[in-house]
């Protein structure tokens, strides 16, 4: 399947591929990104990085949308993930990002999640979407406010609680 390219003023949001294991293991190797990303809050191994590559990847052959590769238009560089995803057992239709720590504070996370959210009104035509997020990620929270989305619920993912915010989308 071909993965839609977006782009935004200072991202461009693509398919992953295989040359970005070395920045998604980066990433999710990370202590500060993976406390808030990973199930269990504890860093990937890169074999596990490589697992969650191949999930990306598998989402968008089963389901037709997914996350898409952050890229930092300046410098070429792999820099998170943002994107449409709705894995089995998830309590709802996600938009999701992250983005590694070295880049945050500069409005990608928000940028990029603005540009999935308005995939998933437009072309997905959802109608509405959550975002999970871990009741300590205070920056992915504001995340939420700024795109207009609400807390919702709490939602108790393999014993860890985590909140459920969302807003109703409306296509263009």
């Amino acid at each position: 399947m071909s993965i839609p390219t977006l782009m935004t003023a200072h991202l461009v949001l693509r398919g992953f591929r295989e040359d970005d294991l070395d920045a998604v293991a980066e990433m999710y190797a990370d202590n500060d990104y993976a406390r808030f990303i990973t199930p269990d809050g504890k860093p990937y191994t890169r074999a596990i990085s490589w697992r969650t590559l191949c999930g990306f990847a598998g989402h968008w052959a089963l389901r037709g949308y997914g996350f898409w590769g952050v890229e930092e238009k300046a410098s070429r560089k792999l820099i998170g993930s943002v994107g449409c995803h709705f894995p089995e057992g998830w309590p709802a239709k996600e938009v999701g990002w992250s983005i590694h720590k070295a880049h945050w504070g500069k409005g990608y996370a928000t940028e990029a999640a603005r540009a999935a959210l308005h995939y998933a009104a437009n072309t997905l035509r959802w109608p509405h979407a959550i975002h999970v997020i871990n009741p300590a990620n205070v920056r992915s929270a504001a995340v939420a406010a700024k795109l207009g989305s609400v807390r919702e619920d709490v939602w108790l993912r393999d014993g860890v609680e985590l909140h459920l915010y969302g807003q109703d989308l409306k296509p263009d």
